[in-house]
Parts: C-alpha cells; structure tokens; sequence
C-alpha cells in the first residue's frame, strides 16, 4: 500500500474512535464503518500481477482465473487484462482440441495393440488353415500394393496438371484394386467366427468404408490449377490420414509377428499418455509388459535375436529402470550385429508372406570391405588410452568380459558359419569356444583386472583362433574392440580405416552430392524424407515420401544406407540416376541428377520470401521466429543475421526453435549463446583425466535484451540442450516444449594408426552454468534440459508439423494466398509454438499492466500529498 495513505488513513481511524468514545460509542461496534480499506486500484493491480505470473509459469487454468477476477473488481476497462484474457482462452481451447486428439490416438493405439495380441493368440489356429498363405496374399501384396499407388495430397498438390490427372485415375484404380483385396481377405474367412474372424470382419468393413470416403474425394478434385490442386490436397489430406490407419489395423491382424507389431503401438501409447505413472496401473499397460517378457524369454531361448530385440527394447523402454532389460538389449544387439554384418537368414517356417525382415543389412561380401585395413595394433592402441582418458574409472574386467562374449557370439552364431567356413568343424569351433570360456573363467577369479590382462585377452583371441576355426585377425579385431567398448558407453566406439572418409564428411558443412535427406528400412528400397531447397534433388523434382528403388541402375533393397549414400555422392559435375516409384504414379521412372556442392542452411524462418530468403517474422507481425536445425560452421554467423533483421525491424520478441536439432559444433553453439548472454558460465566440462574447462559470455553479445522462448523436445540433443540450458539458467529465456536428449558428453577423437583409424573415446560430460549434469546415464532420472512449461506433441501431431514445414521449407514458385493458408495450419497444428508465442504476449502485456499500475501509483500519492 502507497505510505502517504496508509498514513491518512491511520489518523482517520483515531479522531474517530475519539470521537466515539466521547458519544459512548465503543469503536469495535462501528469496525465496518471505519476498518482501513485496500485502494481498489491496488487490488486490482495485484490480482492482476498475480495472474500474469501464473501465466508466465505455464499455469494458463488459473492464470485465467485470476484475470477474469480483475475484470469483475472494477467497471473500469483493463486492456491489458482483456488482450490477456483473449489470448488464454484462444490457447486453452486448441490445448483442449489438442488433448481431446490425444486421447483418440491413445485409444487407437491401445486397440491395435490389443489385435495385435488377439491375433499372435490366434496365429497358430490360422497357419493351420489352408487359405492362410492366401488371406496374407491378399492383404500384404494385393491391398499394400494397391495402396501404395494412391496418391497423396502433397504429391497430387506439387504435381502438373498432367501428372496431377494421371494421378488421380490411378489412385480411383488402385482404390478399387485396394476394395477388391479386402473383400477376398473377408470372403476366406467365411465361417471363421471365433475372436479372431470378428475382429478381423470388424477392421475389414471399416476400410472399406475409408476406401469409399477417399475414392468420392478423389472422383472429386480437380487437377486443372494450381488452385484446385491445393483444393483438392485438402480434401484428400482430411481421407488419407484414416485411411491410412484403416490399412494399418487390417495388416496387423496377418502380420507374420502380430506381437511386435502389438509391442510398436504399445509403445506408441505409453508415449502418448499424459500421465505415464497412471499409465503403468493400466490392465492394457500390464498385458503389454506380460507379453514383452514372454516374447523376450522364447526368442532368446530359440535364438531368434531381432525378436529378442524387439522384446528388451519395448521392456526397456516401459521399465527404463530395469538393469536386466538394458542387459538384454545389449545380449540381442551383439547377436543381431554379428548376423547383419557376416550372416545369412534363418529360414523362417511361416515366412511364407515374403517378409524378410531378419535378412542381412548387408551385402555379403560388404564385411571384407569394412574390415579392411584393420590390425591388432590398432586395438591394442586403443587399449592404451582408455585410462589415461575416460571419463570415469574403468572396470578392465567388465571390458575384457564384453570383448570375450563378442567374439563368443560370432563363434556360436549359426548363420556366419557359410561366411567363415572354419566355424563348420563342429569340434575346432566347439575348440575355440572353450578356450574363450577358459579365458573368462580366469578373469572372474582374479582379483585385480587391468589393462594388461585386456591385452592378453585380445592375445589368446587371436592364438586360439589361429589354432582352431582360423578366423580373420581383422574381424577378431574389430569384435573384439567393439566388445570393450560397448562396456563403455553408446559413444565410444572405433573409427576403422573403411569409415573414416565418412567421418571426415560428417564434420564438414558441406558436400558433394544431390542434397536429399533419406532414410531406408531394411530390405525395402530407400526413401525421401525430404530434398533441401535449392540443391540438384529439389530441382531435379524429387519430392518427399519418393522411394529410390535403383541408383544407376542398382536395386537399393538390399544395401545399407551408407553404401548407398556412397553411389548417390560423388565427383562434382559427373550425374547419378535415379530410379524413383512415386505414390500415384503407376510406374518407376528415371531422374537424372548432376552431383553439385551442397550447402547445408540451418538457420530458418516462418516462411520463404519470393527470393528464397528467410522471413523471420510471424503472422503476428510482432513475434519474431528463427529456427536452428543444426550447429555448423556458419550457423552464429546466420543466428546473427537472423536477429539483425529482426532488430531492424523492431522486434524484441523471438521464438528460438531448437527442436530436433541433433546438435553439431559445441564453438557454433556456444557462439550463439554469447550473443545473449552479457557475462556468467555457458557450460563446464568435467572429466576424470583431463582438466575443467568453461566457457564463459563475453560482454560483446549483440542481442542481450528482448524477450525469448526457446522451444525443445525429446531429440534436441548435444549443442542444442547446451544453448537451450545456459539461456534457462540465466533466465534469458522461458523454455517451453519437452525434455531434451540428454546427450551430454564430450568424445575426443585419438589416432590409433596415423590418420587411418580412430579411437573416438568419451573423455568428460557437459555440464550447465548451474552445475546439471546434461548427459542420461543408464538408469537416471534426471538429465537433459527441464522446460520451464512442459507441452508435448503426440506422433501424428509431430508428423502434420513436420509435413507442413517441410512444405514451407521447400516452397519456391508460390501463391503467396495458399502459403498463407498452409501457413495458418501450421500455426495452429503447431501447439507448442501456441504456447511460446502465448508467453511473450504476456511478457509484453505484463509489462504493459505494470505501466499502468505506475501511473495509478503516481496519481494516488500526488492526491495523498
């Protein structure tokens, strides 16, 4: 309360109570008439600030509360408090649809989950049937080839008016070939009216009646204009999304393994559940354990090891704090290792679907190219820096056990015995395997194990070998090495002679290539996530979601995404040609692509110029936005950039987007950082043989005031939580979003043969100004970047941004009236953006009713004076 009246009001108070007493009136029982009352202003002011507060703290229910109370204290309009109360109760209500789509997609996923599990109940009693193999037919081959061939809103809206038509008429063919399968699939099953046969009956009529919807959208639009396409892109996105999980749910229902499929989408749900400890108390939570275990227990003891994969890693995603889990992730990940590198398949007894899931990764002779140029010295290198560098002490018994049981598994595996044919003598091999047993018996009884005793491990390795089943030294050495190091940590590992090229690539900005980003399943042919603007992909036409089925005439089915990657890059000038099978497009085609330098941008905005440049400014015309997807050599410089224009132009409120932003170069990111921060600790590295290093903020940041939120989730990794953490810890920015990685520790990179091989060894963890540790050690529950506001995305969510930005990236020729519109989608798909632009609005607002308040202030203590 302002002194000058609570004075006055104090003598008030006692003249009165004078005055009473004199009249014989006591002045308890005239308290209501004389009690001090609180300026009204002031009260308002107060509940007013303590409702801004509550905003800025992610609180947005109560916060709009307490300002609704604001307005029915006075009749005095507040527009501060109106703007606020608009803005919340536009927020709150996409947070409400956004949740209410939450619990639909949990929903969903917990019922495929659950078919998945009724059909692994009853895959036995199907196999037994005579149409079986057929009812897979249909669904697998027949509906999943017609599928592939509708097309989809972004390609029918990036397509000619030519293409677009051609488009159209085969996606209406390919419906009805879709409609034709599933009706086969329902008519087999006739008769079948146990669980199974009702459930499946059930899925079926739903997709045909998706099928029905997408084929009356697609007899619909018109391909004519670019106006119509968008038009029509927006009816087909509303169908195909359905459609797509109608496709999903029958597939599930004839999958080869029903239960990893069920294990997948169980995931998906626990993802997606808002409270993930009441999502443990579930009956659906409780059979999904059940049957990781179940399914990890059988696959371990039939040496199915991608099964058992499959198992441990939904165990230790749902019990992140089971040892045991993380162990058997581990076991598998050895096994499964061995069989891509050097293996040929098992032969599945009920493959008969075409499903070659467990087939190698690799080619068969792929493995003597990558263990070129490897020697013992290398290994025996490495063994020497491990304790004069890692970041902690180092348990040489646990190490030289993982480097045993590596070799172990390689021994014991049967699908590398055609790859090495010295494993097919039942005794020499048997031979091998005891003599490493011995070895391991001998270490556990030991009672100090140090780095000598790893030496003569790798030693008697290669002695018994060369006694026995005669392997190669390089593939001893490589799994021996990889054995040792895998007791480390996920980021130690070797950088052999074949991979060094890559590496080197790795740390540049640049290449030379075509410039598409791709990912591959194995055994299926590669795939387009996205060409990069401007590079010889975007203008060769490329599109997203493009599968590469040929690279010079090459099939790519059956290659890893690095040998792949390797005939795609190549000398500058010289062309690569591409085989592409395009949704809605009947046939495969060939592009050819001339290998240019690419230049790799990861400073983005809101939406591209009619130039290609950056617009950095919200629809708002007062938010700013800049987007970092990676820390390179250029990325402060472009940072800098970003914020000038926005500086110029008057704006002080900035979004900073760092999610999924893996990281890259710590300089680059810690560069940025000093353009906010005026002085203090960015970050600290710690280590157990190497000194404490800190980076500090210089006085010489450009941008050190203006409000900023700083947006993150689940993969903003490395540099990226670095940034993010020091502007938390600071207070310079309010994060919003989910917890980040927690990829927190420093790899130093040793020559262990000249400039041929590397020992990429985890030296010291990063740590924030306040001293948090950053890095997700096994087991923690704590690591990573907390946001100050926690809003998540679920999968679908996430995929409708990444689609829409996407599109927004890699606009050039547009109609700057549809970007608009696919612009005003993306804001509100985008509900993590919602909040960081919700948050700087109050700032300002605050700040605004703070002015107010002042000037009330003033006006009451000149009429006390």
């Amino acid at each position: 309360m302002n002194q000058a009246v609570a004075v006055t009001q104090n003598l008030v108070v006692g003249l009165l109570c004078l005055l009473l007493a004199a009249a014989g009136v006591s002045a308890e029982q005239n308290a209501e008439t004389v009690e001090p009352q609180l300026n009204p202003a002031h009260e308002v002011a107060e509940l007013r600030n303590a409702g801004m507060d509550l905003a800025l703290k992610g609180d947005f229910d109560r916060s709009l509360q307490e300002l609704r109370k604001v307005s029915g204290k006075t009749d005095d309009k507040d527009a501060a408090v109106d703007k606020a109360i608009t803005i919340l109760e536009g927020y709150l209500k996409r947070m409400a649809a956004a949740d209410i789509q939450r619990q639909r997609e949990l929903r969903y996923e917990i019922d495929r989950m659950r078919w998945g599990l009724l059909a692994q109940e009853y895959r036995g009693e199907l196999n037994k049937k005579d149409f079986a193999k057929e009812l897979r037919t249909s669904i697998n081959e027949d509906l999943g080839d017609a599928y592939q061939d509708i097309g989809t809103a972004e390609t029918f809206e990036d397509s000619s008016a030519d293409l677009a038509a051609t488009m159209k008429a085969t996606s209406l063919d390919a419906i009805e070939k879709a409609r034709k399968a599933v009706q086969q699939a329902v008519s087999l099953l006739t008769g079948m009216d146990n669980a199974y046969g009702k459930a499946f009956k059930s899925e079926a009529t739903t997709l045909l009646e998706r099928l029905g919807e997408a084929a009356t959208v697609w007899k619909d639009v018109d391909p004519s204009t670019p106006q119509s396409r968008w038009q029509g892109a927006l009816k087909i996105q509303q169908v195909e999304e359905k459609l797509a999980d109608a496709v999903t749910d029958v597939e599930v229902m004839v999958a080869r393994k029903p239960w990893k499929v069920a294990l997948l989408h169980g995931r998906l749900a626990a993802e997606i559940a808002p409270d993930r400890e009441a999502a443990r108390k579930t009956d659906w939570y409780a059979k999904l354990l059940k049957a990781a275990k179940r399914h990890a227990a059988e696959a371990v003891a039939d040496d199915e090891w991608n099964d058992a994969l499959s198992a441990y890693a939904a165990l230790k995603e749902l019990e992140p704090g089971n040892a045991a889990y993380r162990d058997g992730v581990k076991l598998a990940s050895r096994h499964v290792r061995v069989i891509r590198m050097y293996g040929s398949p098992k032969k599945s007894d009920d493959a008969d679907n075409g499903d070659d899931e467990d087939a190698p990764a690799v080619a068969q002779e792929d493995w003597k190219e990558f263990v070129s140029g490897v020697d013992a010295k290398m290994v025996r290198t490495a063994i020497s820096k491990l304790d004069g560098g890692y970041v902690a002490a180092v348990d040489y018994r646990d190490l030289a056990m993982g480097a045993l049981e590596s070799v172990r598994i390689l021994a014991e595996t049967p699908e590398v015995c055609e790859t090495f044919p010295g494993l097919k003598d039942d005794a020499e091999r048997q031979a091998f395997i005891a003599a490493i047993e011995k070895e391991q018996e001998d270490l556990q009884r030991k009672d100090r194990v140090d780095h000598v005793d790893l030496h003569m491990a790798l030693n008697q390795v290669i002695y018994s070998a060369q006694e026995t089943v005669k392997l190669p030294m390089e593939v001893l050495a490589v799994e021996f090495a990889d054995g040792f190091l895998d007791e480390l940590d996920q980021f130690s590992s070797m950088v052999w002679p074949s991979d060094v090229i890559d590496f080197n690539k790795a740390t540049m900005g640049n290449f030379t290539g075509i410039g598409v980003q791709i990912t591959k399943e194995q055994n299926k042919p590669l795939k387009v996530v996205t060409p990069l603007l401007g590079t010889p992909a975007f203008k060769a036409g490329i599109k997203a979601g493009d599968l590469i089925v040929k690279v010079d005439g090459t099939e790519t089915k059956t290659y890893t995404v690095d040998k792949l990657v390797d005939r795609i890059m190549g000398p500058e000038g010289t062309t690569v040609v591409l085989t592409i099978k395009r949704r809605g497009v009947a046939e495969p085609f060939e592009v050819p692509v001339v290998r240019e330098k690419v230049y790799v941008r990861t400073v983005k905005g809101w939406q591209r110029k009619p130039d290609g440049e950056w617009d950095y400014v919200l629809p708002d015309g007062r938010t700013g936005y800049v987007r970092v997807t990676q820390f390179t050599e250029q990325t402060h410089e472009h940072v800098v950039e970003a914020f000038k224009q926005l500086k110029s132009a008057g704006i002080d409120s900035v979004v900073l987007d760092l999610r999924a932003n893996p990281g890259g170069l710590l300089r680059s990111a810690t560069a940025v950082a000093n353009e906010f921060l005026d002085t203090g600790r960015i970050v600290f590295t710690k280590g157990r043989q190497v000194p404490r290093r800190e980076i500090e903020a210089t006085s010489d940041g450009q941008f050190l005031y203006g409000d900023m939120v700083c947006l993150v989730d689940q993969h903003s990794a490395s540099a990226a939580e670095i940034l993010c953490g020091a502007l938390k810890d600071w207070g310079r920015a309010i994060v919003v979003g989910q917890r980040s990685y927690g990829k927190g520790s420093v790899q130093n990179v040793i020559p262990v043969r000249g400039r041929d091989a590397f020992l990429k060894l985890t030296t010291n963890y990063y740590y924030l100004p306040r001293g948090r540790l950053l890095h997700r050690k096994p087991g923690a529950t704590d690591w990573g970047v907390d946001p100050d506001v926690a809003v998540g995305l679920t999968p679908k969510q996430m995929r409708r941004w990444i689609t829409l930005q996407r599109k927004t990236d890699l606009l050039q020729d547009f109609d700057p009236e549809l970007l608009k519109a696919d612009l005003e989608r993306l804001y509100e798909t985008d509900i993590q953006l919602n909040a960081a632009v919700l948050l700087l609005r109050m700032m300002d607002l605050h700040r605004d009713g703070m002015t107010t308040e002042s000037v009330a202030s003033e006006a009451v203590d000149a009429a006390g004076s």
